[in-house]
């Protein structure tokens, strides 16, 4: 067993944590992914380079918030600006020179429904000295317009031809990035792996519109359409913590019908709790992105100690002895009781008689809370163990306790 106790096995690479940078602006040049690098982070995949370099429009960046606090962020941004020789002849040469021996670096490469981009781009990445290639077939917002991204990535029989042409141009370590925005994500991770896939990445963000300025009747993000002058937007790609059971949902599926293959869990990953999270669903490697771009790389010394302090506080040895825990616990609705065997307690140290508990559970659960000497109690009888008061509680003052 090796001394460092996050080192784990992925795809034939080891990765000395599991922490990796995914494809997205933090990963934009070189700058950004070496300064990332020496900080500590395990790994990066570059941001994706197709055939042409992109434009952007401005602004592309749009907020959801709860209470003031950033929980999702939209985003209608695309690939790499730089062509790709600026990757392969100067940008990944000097990642590969001046990053740490042990930082893993992954390209990302997409091309369009031709079988022939895809593996020219594949042999161009293999040349570089990349230790791994990660094929976009997710983007939601802009390539699909092209006929890429997640127009692949939602026809399995498409995935299975670009990840066939992928591997055809290389004998590196294949991730496969799936998308969200699917119904079934089985039969897609079924192409990929088909197709020859190494490794899955799960997910890409989630189409979406997040937001309108209802005083301009614009929606969110603010851009411009073709003349510059008219304000306009699009369907962009939403991620941050409030995807987070999206790609918890996601990452198990495909966990639970492809237990050999590894997958790079994405979605929502802020902190080192989060990380245990899709760790314990089947993720091997996490993939961050929202998170740096709110609190920087050098969020990664919190997830690196946290996750050390966890294990050494659970008796965990490695982080295979996580990787699936909770696997086993996920089952399927027909096989849960009916009849809950629990039923809320206030803890009264904790309730400040704010009474959301009441006005929640009197109109939209059962009428089980009242108020006695400024502290809520619950009424046994009448309580269904829905879990409702827990969820409006603020201060965490409600426990759910079995019947006797």
């Amino acid at each position: 067993m090796s001394k460092n106790r996050l080192s784990v096995e992925f795809a034939g690479l080891t990765f000395k944590n599991p922490f990796i940078l995914s494809s997205a602006p933090p990963t934009m040049d070189a700058r950004h992914i070496l300064r990332a690098a020496k900080l500590g982070w395990g790994g990066a995949v570059m941001k994706t380079v197709t055939e042409e370099p992109t434009v952007d429009p401005r602004t592309r960046l749009g907020v959801l918030r709860k209470n003031g606090k950033a929980i999702g962020m939209n985003n209608i941004e695309l690939l790499s600006r730089k062509p790709l020789t600026t990757w392969t002849e100067d940008w990944i040469p000097k990642i590969k020179q001046e990053a740490p021996e042990d930082f893993i670096f992954i390209a990302s490469i997409m091309s369009g429904i031709e079988p022939e981009g895809w593996t020219a781009l594949a042999e161009t990445m293999s040349q570089t000295g990349a230790d791994a290639i990660e094929i976009n077939v997710s983007c939601p917002h802009g390539s699909p317009e092209k006929h890429m991204g997640a127009f692949i990535g939602q026809d399995p029989t498409l995935v299975e031809q670009v990840t066939r042409a992928a591997r055809k141009g290389t004998d590196l370590p294949l991730l496969v990035k799936l998308t969200p925005n699917v119904t079934d994500i089985i039969p897609i991770a079924n192409a990929a792996v088909k197709g020859g896939a190494d490794a899955i990445s799960a997910i890409n963000t989630v189409e979406s519109l997040i937001g309108i300025d209802i005083e301009t009747a614009t929606p969110l993000p603010i851009a411009y359409g073709i003349d510059t002058t008219e304000q306009m937007s699009t369907y962009g790609g939403f991620c941050g913590p409030a995807v987070k059971p999206i790609g918890l949902r996601f990452v198990s599926q495909i966990a639970k019908a492809h237990p050999n293959i590894p997958i790079s869990g994405i979605g929502g990953i802020e902190n080192w709790s989060s990380a245990i999270e899709y760790l314990m669903v089947g993720a091997r490697t996490l993939q961050v992105c929202t998170a740096v771009m709110w609190h920087g790389f050098s969020i990664i010394k919190d997830m690196i100690s946290g996750l050390t302090e966890f294990m050494e506080r659970k008796g965990y040895e490695s982080l295979d002895s996580i990787i699936g825990k909770a696997l086993p616990k996920i089952t399927s609705w027909t096989a849960l009781t009916k009849l809950p065997p629990v039923v809320a307690r206030i803890i009264a140290e904790k309730c400040t008689g704010c009474k959301e508990c009441v006005i929640a559970c009197a109109d939209g659960g059962f009428v089980a809370i009242q108020m006695r000497d400024k502290i809520a109690v619950v009424k046994n009888d009448k309580c269904d163990g829905c879990g409702l008061c827990a969820i409006v509680c603020d201060y965490d003052a409600v426990e759910f306790v079995h019947i006797k």
